[in-house]
């Protein structure tokens, strides 16, 4: 469909998101397929983490339900499940990245849409298309809000993502065109979460806290609440009130480069052309740490691979990368694992000595190990006010006899454009769940996760993220 001008961005957004077909799209499906795949990899440890089961300790006695708690045998209702759920998915930092909207889009989205179909008996293609859409949209708001939004301190996993997890949910319900409208309003009024939070227990909950606020948008409407139609962009809506008062001299601005299609206006005459999960990918990440550190890191690593030093021998790491990167990696002193994960010297001291960055790097007592303690205080940032894109990520690494090695590097391992093949998603997915599921339960897992976009009914696949072995 492509909107009139007498319609609200909301109101064009939602007639597309009811009525738009894309279970037929083959290339879609098998991207929306590898992103569950890597998500719920990233649930399985991320329930442990202290986040994700500080949470449950409030979450656990507010009632039972037909759906999953990963990690746990007790169920709850599907927003209760979205919420610890969504958290687990985004505690480790392991998750992937949406440009377009700058968020953790499928951290939010896939909670939201699991805990849903669960609830309701829906099978994982029906589930994968409305990931498609609720992606789409969440895309086209991030472009019409970036890149301001996110620049000036709004967490958009947070404030995008809910609204991409209601059109998702109500998709899956099935929402009429005015139902699904009402969703995606109802949803701005749950939209809040800044940066600030980086670094806290705080910042995964955004995650979780946008996948319960989706699905109960989207029952709501089901149900018949309804919302004002001009919350994106109304005069007090989410346009005006989270860029900012200089909105429209921003809208003018020509002197920066519009990055991931982020114009600052909400597009509505070709809202599903084309599909944002093709045209901008996922980035999926290697380690386990904010991405802004990850071109940095596959630098480090390939230089080690290649000259063979010992971090004994370095004596001093100099990175330079964009500014927005650094600004990422607030940290340089970091006082515990979630801090490490914001910090590129404790990141680069790491990938120098072994090589690699796993999951126990961030365990709280590796922080004080003296070899990483020595490393940290060699790195040297160099940041350069340029985007993403016009500059891409170099590390020099000089040695104690004088020599030095350099590499540059631009996408990092994980982007759309340099992706993860199907073996290494299902390699981090063993990796993350070595451990904690037996390897017959990895097994099924696996085989389930393959059959996903078909008509194999998603319970099948929760059944298996239960603490409990299956019968």
């Amino acid at each position: 469909m492509n909107a009139t001008e007498d319609v609200t961005a909301s109101q064009a957004y939602a007639s597309w998101a009811a009525e738009a077909p894309v279970s037929g799209d083959k290339a879609a499906m098998t991207a929306a397929k590898s992103a569950f795949i890597d998500v719920i990899a990233c649930m399985i440890p991320g329930a442990r983490e202290i986040s994700a089961r500080t949470l449950r300790k409030a979450s656990s006695g507010w009632g039972e339900g037909p759906c999953t708690v990963v990690g746990e045998t007790k169920m709850q209702s599907a927003p209760l499940a979205a919420l610890a759920n969504g958290t687990a998915a985004h505690a480790l930092d392991f998750d992937d990245n949406f440009d377009p909207a700058k968020a953790h889009a499928t951290a939010v989205l896939a909670p939201a849409l699991l805990a849903l179909g669960e609830e309701r008996k829906s099978t994982g293609k029906d589930i994968l298309a409305s990931y498609i859409i609720g992606l789409q949209i969440l895309a086209r708001i991030g472009q019409g809000l970036n890149p301001y939004h996110r620049n000036r301190g709004w967490h958009a996993t947070a404030t995008i993502g809910v609204l991409g997890a209601a059109v998702a949910c109500g998709r899956l319900l099935q929402l009429e065109a005015a139902q699904m409208c009402h969703a995606l309003n109802i949803a701005t009024s749950y939209a809040g979460g800044f940066m600030s939070q980086f670094g806290s227990m705080t910042k995964p909950l955004h995650a979780g806290k946008a996948a319960e606020a989706g699905v109960m948008a989207a029952t709501f409407a089901e149900v018949g609440m309804t919302a004002a139609p001009e919350t994106l962009d109304g005069p007090y809506g989410m346009a005006q009130l989270t860029v900012g008062p200089d909105l429209e001299d921003l809208r003018k601005r020509a002197d920066y480069k519009r990055e991931h299609g982020q114009t600052m206006h909400f597009e509505t005459r070709s809202i599903g052309d084309p599909l944002a999960i093709l045209e901008y990918g996922l980035k999926v990440k290697r380690f386990p740490t904010c991405a802004s550190a990850h071109r940095a890191l596959d630098a480090i690593i390939a230089l080690k691979e290649n000259h063979n030093f010992q971090a004994s021998t370095v004596d001093r790491i100099d990175i330079h990368a964009p500014l927005s990167h650094f600004n990422n990696l607030m940290y340089t002193n970091p006082q515990n694992a979630m801090e490490a994960k914001f910090c590129v010297e404790y990141c680069a001291a790491v990938a120098i000595e072994n090589g690699a960055i796993t999951i126990k790097d961030f365990e709280d007592d590796a922080l004080s190990k003296p070899s990483f303690r020595k490393l940290m205080s060699l790195v040297h940032r160099h940041p350069a006010d340029k985007l993403e894109s016009d500059f891409p990520t170099k590390v020099i690494i000089t040695l104690s006899n004088g020599s030095s090695h350099e590499s540059t590097v631009a996408a990092p391992l994980g982007r759309a454009d340099n992706p993860l093949t199907t073996t290494q998603l299902l390699e981090k997915l063993m990796q993350c769940s070595f451990n904690i599921l037996s390897s017959d339960r990895i097994s099924m897992l696996t085989d389930t996760l393959a059959k996903l976009d078909t008509d194999t009914p998603v319970n099948d696949l929760m059944s298996l993220l239960r603490s409990k072995e299956p019968s």
